[in-house]
């Protein structure tokens, strides 16, 4: 499983990248894809709903989203997974990790 690092409790409007791999470890083409979800559940049960975009054109396998101010409002391991959806197909990424830390204040 996957984690992102890097976020703290708090912050919002940073760009947030996923390459999205096979098992291999190959970047994926996700340009046909028409619909890009990230969806995130705090550990608190909080659940979050992003836009993603693709960060170039798809073909690398990247997407990115941003956090909202008020999003990140609780420290510790949050759960995440991309919908990738197209006329007739819908897809999950594996499940991810991101890394929340606290802030000082």
């Amino acid at each position: 499983m996957a984690t992102l690092t890097g976020i703290t409790v708090g912050e919002f409007g940073k760009t947030v990248t996923i390459t999205l791999q096979d098992a291999a470890g190959t970047a994926v083409n996700i340009s046909s894809y028409t619909t890009r979800t990230v969806e995130l559940v705090s550990p608190s049960g909080k659940k979050l709903s992003k836009t993603a975009a693709f960060q170039t054109d798809g073909t690398n396998g990247k997407i990115t989203f941003s956090f909202a101010s008020g999003d990140v409002d609780k420290d510790g391991i949050w759960k995440g997974q991309v919908y990738l959806s197209k006329t007739g197909e819908q897809s999950k990424s594996a499940i991810f990790e991101v890394d929340v830390t606290a802030s000082v204040t």
